[in-house]
């Protein structure tokens, strides 16, 4: 039972529009935990993982953002700022 998320990276692409995405897409279960619907696991595609541009410091936000994600499991809500768990990803 997998569900599929596909991101398009180019060289526009921000952190900020990826982890919009990401939240758009991935079902809210708490207010601070994100994850795949009952009995699915979600598998994210990302299509040219290094187009995003590369910044002044060498590293390419929207690439960090996703390791943040699977290496931390999850990100920081960015209006609130308070941690927000992935679950099933």
């Amino acid at each position: 039972n997998l569900q599929i998320i596909g991101l398009q990276f180019s060289a526009q692409t921000s952190s900020a529009r990826t982890q919009e995405s990401l939240e758009a897409k991935l079902k809210v279960k708490r207010k601070n935990l994100l994850g795949a619907p009952q009995g699915k696991t979600v598998v994210v595609f990302v299509d040219d993982l290094n187009m995003p541009a590369v910044e002044q410091f060498g590293a390419q936000p929207p690439i960090e953002l996703l390791r943040q994600m699977l290496g931390m499991g999850g990100f920081y809500d960015r209006k609130q700022l308070f941690w927000k768990d992935v679950k099933d990803v």
